[in-house]
């Protein structure tokens, strides 16, 4: 694979998550805490039936296309027809969900679940098969700038909820005609039809990547589905605007598993210490990132919703915090799970998500109706910490689990000292808290987490105190 073409694909995904933030913090300005509510719910219903639409099936074909591919053609009529019959499926609980959410509410859901049907037809198999990723990037670049252009001009206020549902559509529309006339160029035609014998072999090998990813994104999405079916918009939008803060980091952070897959498959077949080596890095790399950016969120949340999202959504300081707590175990949870799939344990991944889907409707409905939002986000988090516990000792049964404290001891030094700067800093411009609180952090993770010099000389000195011998 070209790295060039790999670090444009790469480049234009950062580049439209950082449109894509700065078009959610307009549309949060803009809408309102109510109108935003709804925006999010809608956003949340179509992001969660679009996995169904875009499964595990996806993930086979573009394996299967890449051994083989003079097929890229049949491949993607195939996956494109199975897609189309998702779709069908997923409109018809969209239409549902919609109809039960009220008349104002139930519109904006029903126009934002139309992204399904574009999103189907993109056709993508050449690019991805291929290694050739100039389209895909060119296909991101366009959405996010189609969206950024069409909210930018047409949302202007509490009234346009349905209308940025619509934009999210029509930026959808743009990017899939750049993936269709990439196809059209390099394979003809596209002829989707009924699914044939290859179809439906290619059903059944990704049914239970497609259903450990279903779960998973449900777990995502249930905070917010459970607010929308029980909470007011005015309740609903400072937490709904809370979160997006949060998942922002957290698409960041899922890069990490994604790219680390293929390397822990082929160290595990190397051996359990290879791939528990990895693993622990892997960890380490992840919490030494989470954890700060948890500390630095939660202890100075009431100003980022202030400097974002304006006076209205002061309230949303505490939903920010509380969400931000989830953030280390997701991503701790979701390496896991990537590492079992990774280990050829699919099974015991989809085992592990589905009883993890159990536990938040055991825990979260319940907490909700006696709690409200507090229930929501509290019944979330302890979701998730039993996910985190849940996947380590999955892991353990391999024999693949690192210590417990993943070696984040110096990440939580530097983040408790981050932490005090940022209490004594309550009346410092946010600027300076942030540059104050980054620099703290690295000065003690550069001490700390030197440790495979620091700490292995610190004992030897106190080894030869003690024995009176020299240190060697």
């Amino acid at each position: 694979m070209n790295r060039n073409v790999f670090s444009l694909l790469f480049a234009s995904e950062l580049f439209s998550c950082a449109i894509g933030f700065g078009v959610m913090i307009l549309l949060v300005r803009r809408l309102g805490p109510g109108s935003f509510a709804d925006f999010e719910y809608g956003s949340a219903v179509a992001a969660w039936w679009l996995v169904l639409v875009r499964g595990g099936f996806d993930t086979i074909v573009y394996r299967e296309a890449a051994r083989r591919p003079r097929l890229i053609g049949r491949f993607t009529n195939v996956l494109i027809s199975l897609r189309l019959a998702a779709v069908l499926v997923a409109l018809t609980a969209i239409v549902a969900l919609a109809w039960s959410s009220g008349l104002d509410r139930g519109r904006v859901v029903v126009v934002a679940g139309l992204v399904l049907i574009p999103s189907a037809l993109a056709s993508d198999v050449g690019p991805r098969a291929s290694g050739r990723f100039g389209a895909l990037a060119l296909a991101q670049v366009i959405r996010a700038l189609g969206l950024a252009l069409s909210v930018g001009v047409l949302v202007a206020g509490s009234t346009d909820a349905m209308l940025a549902a619509g934009c999210v559509v029509v930026a959808e529309i743009a990017s899939t005609i750049v993936l269709l006339l990439a196809h059209l160029r390099e394979h003809g035609s596209i002829r989707p039809g009924f699914p044939d014998r290859l179809g439906m072999i290619l059903v059944r090998r990704g049914a239970v990547a497609g259903a450990i990813r279903f779960a998973r994104v449900s777990l995502y999405a249930a905070d917010v589905l459970v607010l929308g079916s029980l909470a007011t918009s005015a309740s609903l939008g400072p937490y709904a605007a809370g979160r997006r803060v949060v998942f922002a980091l957290l698409a960041l952070g899922l890069v990490v598993p994604s790219a680390v897959a293929p390397r822990i498959a082929r160290a595990w077949l190397l051996g359990e210490g290879e791939a528990r080596s990895l693993i622990h890095v892997s960890m380490e790399r992840v919490l030494i990132v989470a954890i700060p950016a948890t500390f630095g969120l939660m202890l100075t949340a009431d100003r980022w919703t202030t400097w974002f999202f304006g006076e209205r959504f002061v309230e949303g300081g505490p939903w920010l915090a509380l969400i931000a707590a989830r953030l280390p175990f997701v991503l701790l949870s979701n390496l896991q799970q990537v590492t079992l799939i990774a280990c050829r344990r699919e099974v015991w991944a989809l085992r592990l998500v589905l009883g993890l889907v159990g536990l938040a409707l055991a825990v979260m409905v319940p907490l909700a109706l006696w709690l409200g939002v507090w229930g929501v986000v509290v019944g979330m988090l302890l979701v998730e910490i039993g996910g985190a516990v849940a996947g380590w000792l999955a892991l353990a049964r391999l024999g693949l689990a690192p210590s417990w404290h993943h070696s984040s001891g110096p990440a939580l030094a530097g983040s408790l000292l981050m932490g005090l700067v940022c209490l004594l800093g309550r009346d410092w411009p946010l600027g300076l808290v942030v540059v104050a609180g980054v620099g703290s952090y690295g000065a003690v993770l550069l001490v700390l987490g030197s440790r495979r010099w620091f700490l292995p000389v610190v004992a030897r000195r106190l080894a030869s105190n003690i024995t009176g011998g020299p240190a060697l």
